[in-house]
């Protein structure tokens, strides 16, 4: 089983990490559209979590959600606003976004990505906030439990796996960027779309693997394997400068599912933002995540 406290302490130095900010609460029970702060309470603890209702919130509708795993060290609200950024894409679709907050340790914000795991250093129950947290948007939101989606960036995009492994309650689909996968042997999903971007030269978690951590070729594989995919792909490619961007997908999946591999040759670790035929990255993403509607 993988070391997952060396793999954070790993990313903590290659990534662009930040301090956990306070922000002001948002004491109303029905939120206005736009960015709040909102909090619950589970396993005694008071959870917290950005909130962004799109512009085209409507309580007669039934919203698609997609959840955004910040990285290790970083803060939700700060991904929010300068890591991905989605509020285009929400408003103009009508998705929910909702950025969680993960709990500190060693004074550190991380989230508790590989569960299971017999030396796993953290035993914060990170799913159960989320299963929590899904209910609690159920009760206070229009929201669609059917389409709710998970995103993250490096050991968010690790924990948003876990998610789709663990979970009790459904995701739709799963999309990791520059993220490792943690639990290739413990993971049994459901088939579910996913989505895996990774560049070649991420000198945080290698493209190709290490002793702690598989290779992405290994990920797309078991998400093949999960999906029952095609074995052959659509492939077509992009170049960017000293970028080139490999498009995989394998489609013909059980329930229509698919799975794409989104490869940056000399892409190092970090959130894309590659203009692909007139889509921008995140709408290529979340279109991609909903294709099986």
């Amino acid at each position: 089983m993988k070391e997952f406290f060396l793999i954070s302490m790993m990313i903590f130095i290659g990534c662009n990490s930040s301090q956990n900010e306070t922000s002001e609460l948002n004491d109303s029970s029905t939120p206005n559209t736009g960015l709040s702060t909102q909090t619950l309470q589970h396993n005694g603890d008071e959870r917290e979590y950005q909130l962004y209702l799109p512009s085209s919130y409507n309580e007669e509708t039934a919203h698609p959600v997609l959840l955004n795993f910040h990285g290790f060290g970083q803060n939700a609200k700060g991904y929010f606003a300068n890591g991905s950024n989605f509020q285009e894409v929400a408003n103009q679709e009508g998705v929910i976004l909702v950025y969680p907050q993960a709990l500190l340790l060693s004074g550190f914000s991380v989230w508790n990505a590989a569960p299971f795991a017999e030396d796993n250093k953290t035993d914060f129950d990170d799913i159960g906030f989320i299963e929590t947290l899904i209910v609690d948007l159920q009760e206070q939101l229009s929201i669609d439990p059917e389409r709710v989606y998970a995103a993250g960036f490096s050991t968010g995009g690790m924990f948003g796996y876990a998610l789709a492994c663990f979970s009790n309650e459904p995701i739709a689909g799963v999309a990791a960027i520059s993220a490792a996968q943690l639990n290739l042997v413990d993971c049994e999903p459901s088939p579910t779309n996913a989505f895996i971007a990774h560049g070649t030269a991420d000198d945080v978690l290698p493209y190709y693997g290490s002793s702690d951590i598989a290779s992405i070729d290994e990920v797309v594989s078991f998400w093949n394997n999960v999906n029952q995919t095609s074995t052959v792909a659509q492939e077509s490619s992009y170049a960017f400068g000293k970028e080139t961007v490999y498009h995989y997908t394998y489609s013909e999946g059980i329930n229509n599912t698919q799975v794409m591999h989104y490869k940056v040759e000399n892409g190092s670790h970090g959130w894309f933002d590659h203009e692909i035929e007139g889509q921008s990255f995140t709408s290529l993403l979340w279109a991609f995540l909903t294709s099986q509607q």
